[in-house]
């Protein structure tokens, strides 16, 4: 969990792109801190314009994560969810 915390501060957007599948099923894994780290990793590469264009195509992972049991993952899932679709009001009123 520590692990893709540090990967994705230290990532760059060309080498975004090899090592996005492994963060995808990060967040839609069983561990609850492993689901949390992946998509506090997508907040924090959500704000680089670059990188925001990966990032939207985890929509379906996040989504799933958004129904995930602990809390801790939920919070992040929407958070994330938010910044993807910050742009369209429309879908930002159908999260709420």
């Amino acid at each position: 969990a520590n692990a893709i915390r540090v990967l994705c501060k230290i990532i760059d957007a060309s080498i975004l792109g090899q090592i996005e599948r492994f963060i995808k099923q990060a967040v839609v894994d069983r561990n609850s801190l492993v689901s949390a780290s992946a998509l506090i990793c997508g907040n924090q590469m959500a704000t680089d314009p670059q990188k925001l264009e990966v990032v939207r195509r985890w929509v379906n992972e996040v989504q799933e994560a958004v129904n995930n049991r602990s809390e801790m993952v939920q919070y992040q899932a929407l958070g994330l969810l938010y910044m993807i679709k910050a742009h369209d009001k429309l879908a930002v009123g159908r999260i709420v």
